[in-house]
């Protein structure tokens, strides 16, 4: 997204969203994203919890502790940063905490939410993190380092650029010229077209390389950012029949257990938090700071380990039964139709897994939430929703820099 200014609200949201109405829906009418929720005032502040934490005096850890530095930096809603699951901090800037040593789930939701981060706590030391979203509201880095945003330089996207402005404008034009053949201007605008085509067409193998090399590039500037792939329990032993998390975007996968395959599985909750007025604050961080409780998956029937994010659990081959659910109304909010709202909200999804072979699912979540009009208006949580679909995934992906970019960066 070179070039945008990310923080900036547009002039007139309601006909931004009514031009980009299939940014947010799909053709099935279903929610694909949110429409965030804006502040003009997004500084960081710290959210009272168990753990210490300042965003401006220096902190100093417990014994027996250490501290984690957290860098937030968003491009819309007010982003909320939790430690294991209890929120520390809302809002754009830098936050200190003091934690026991150990392992610790990091966990940050915006508009949506993204794979959390394990950190390791070491007494005496400060572990950091940074996390920032990009201008598409879409594309996160949730990791050890600050990562390269730059999108590398290239001719590839001028031949893209000219192989859509030949079908868009120059096939027409020749399809018309083609009536009327005989005329030397007709035909001269054919042939033109005819040439520019058949050109494009030769550089055809190169544009498939020249886009790997740009994925490669990409990828190279997101590497010391990534997040290592984390087993569970947190503590415990590495094993290949383990469910483990993968991080955002993960650049390999587990190995599969011997004799078994995988469940990939994508899960992401996206926080509507306006639902009328023009989606512009002063500052709510009241609001901004509601999160959506971590989901329950369970399959055939038994619990499983889960978070917001990309999981890999590994399976037995043969038919399984997958359920995702969350609560519907985040803590800290009423339902706005008390008695008629379920208390979670689930879905359920028959799979088929192959020794050898990952089976992909993903879960989108979506929770509405709002103010009532007025000052001190109550936060009132609105009926939501949970879509759950397969995934076309194959392992081999992940060697491709291109196909794995387009596989971790789809939308819906």
């Amino acid at each position: 997204m070179f070039g945008l200014d990310r923080k900036a609200v547009p002039r007139d949201l309601r006909l931004s969203y009514r031009n980009n109405r299939d940014h947010y829906v799909d053709l099935r009418g279903r929610p694909t994203r949110s429409r965030p929720l804006f502040h003009r005032d997004s500084a960081l502040e710290v959210i009272p919890s168990r753990f210490a934490a300042s965003s401006g005096a220096p902190l100093i850890a417990e014994p027996g502790g250490g501290l984690l530095e957290l860098v937030l930096d968003s491009a819309a809603t007010m982003p909320v940063a939790a430690v294991d699951g209890e929120p520390v901090a809302v809002g754009d800037g830098r936050v200190l905490v003091a934690l026991p040593a150990g392992r610790h789930v990091v966990e940050v939701q915006c508009g949506d939410t993204c794979s959390p981060v394990v950190a390791e706590i070491e007494e005496g030391r400060t572990a950091s993190l940074f996390w920032r979203e990009e201008a598409d509201r879409y594309t996160r880095h949730f990791g050890p380092r600050e990562t390269s945003t730059a999108i590398p330089k290239s001719l590839v996207y001028l031949y893209e650029w000219a192989a859509v402005v030949v079908v868009l404008c120059g096939l027409p034009v020749a399809v018309v010229n083609a009536f009327s053949i005989d005329e030397a201007g007709s035909v001269a605008a054919v042939v033109s077209v005819v040439a520019i085509a058949a050109i494009l067409l030769v550089f055809l193998p190169w544009r498939k390389r020249e886009r790997a090399r740009v994925a490669e590039l990409k990828l190279e500037g997101e590497r010391p950012g990534l997040s290592e792939i984390v087993h569970y329990p947190w503590d415990g032993p590495a094993a290949p029949d383990r469910p483990e998390l993968l991080g955002e975007r993960p650049e390999r996968l587990p190995e599969f257990a011997p004799g078994r395959g995988a469940l990939l599985l994508r899960l992401r909750a996206h926080r509507h938090l306006w639902k009328d007025g023009d989606g512009v604050r002063v500052r709510d961080s009241e609001l901004a700071s509601l999160m959506v409780e971590a989901p329950r998956v369970r399959i055939d029937g038994l619990e499983q380990p889960a978070t917001w994010g990309n999981w890999w659990y590994p399976l037995p081959p043969g038919p399984h039964e997958i359920e995702v659910s969350y609560d519907a109304v985040p803590r800290g909010a009423n339902p706005s139709d008390a008695g008629a709202m379920p208390d979670r909200i689930s879905e359920r999804l028959a799979i088929e897994v192959g020794a050898g072979e990952a089976t992909a699912l993903r879960a989108e979540g979506h929770v509405f939430v709002h103010r009532e009009a007025g000052d001190g208006g109550r936060i009132l949580a609105d009926e939501g929703s949970l879509f759950m679909d397969p995934e076309a995934f194959h392992v081999d992906w992940m060697d491709d820099p291109a196909k794995r970019i387009g596989y971790w960066d789809t939308t819906v």
